[in-house]
């Protein structure tokens, strides 16, 4: 399966169930997908996004966020705390492919509202990674590298124009990427969190394991 990445260069998706498997042996990186399931069946027995908004800060830190407990401790509190759910909700909203232009400017206007600090993309997407997995991949340095290129700022216009792709992404390669889902059984995942898992494999994950 060949995507086109929003840099204009093509990424193939390529031993997917192989580097899913290597990355599930990482013990921070399947906790994470624990977690990220056990909030989606918190979601559908009804928990609101504030309600599970505690439960994902923690658990990203198994992911690497770099939000200190201060940052996180702030996100539960007025305003931020609003502008979270916002957020949460905006992503809730079912949708099939790119963002359109009304959800892009509200993304613009809320990052820098809570995530003012150097980084702070990179953590919110690591939250938001568990509270809407089918929506918002992770996106550390190396994933937004990947994806739009090394000339690309880690900001709030990064996000979206991550974001985007990704939506479009995953239902372009939605049934190889619902096929390499069924078949992982470490942890529950869907076709979406395939493909930020691959993302992350392939733009730095690689990294931890031997060739």
């Amino acid at each position: 399966m060949i995507l086109q990445k929003p840099d204009g260069t093509a990424w193939e998706l390529a031993n997917g169930p192989e580097k899913l498997s290597r990355r599930a042996k990482l013990p921070g990186a399947r906790v994470f997908d624990l977690a990220a399931a056990a909030l989606r069946k918190a979601r559908a027995a009804g928990l609101t996004p504030l309600e599970r908004l505690p439960l994902a800060l923690p658990a990203s830190w198994c992911v690497n966020s770099p939000a200190d407990s201060r940052a996180l401790r702030r996100w539960t509190l007025p305003p931020e705390r609003e502008v979270w759910q916002a957020l949460v909700e905006l992503f809730e909203e079912p949708r099939s492919g790119p963002l359109d232009a009304e959800a892009k400017d509200a993304l613009l206007a809320a990052l820098p509202v809570i995530a003012p600090e150097p980084r702070g993309v990179e953590a919110v997407s690591k939250v938001l990674a568990l509270l809407v997995p089918d929506a918002v991949p992770l996106l550390p340095r190396p994933a937004v590298t990947f994806l739009l290129g090394a000339d690309a700022p880690l900001d709030a216009r990064a996000f979206v124009a991550a974001v985007d792709w990704f939506g479009a992404a995953v239902e372009q390669a939605r049934e190889v990427l619902s096929g390499w889902a069924a078949g992982h059984t470490e942890a529950p995942i869907e076709a979406a969190q395939v493909l930020d898992r691959l993302l992350w494999f392939d733009s730095e994950g690689h990294r931890h394991f031997s060739p």
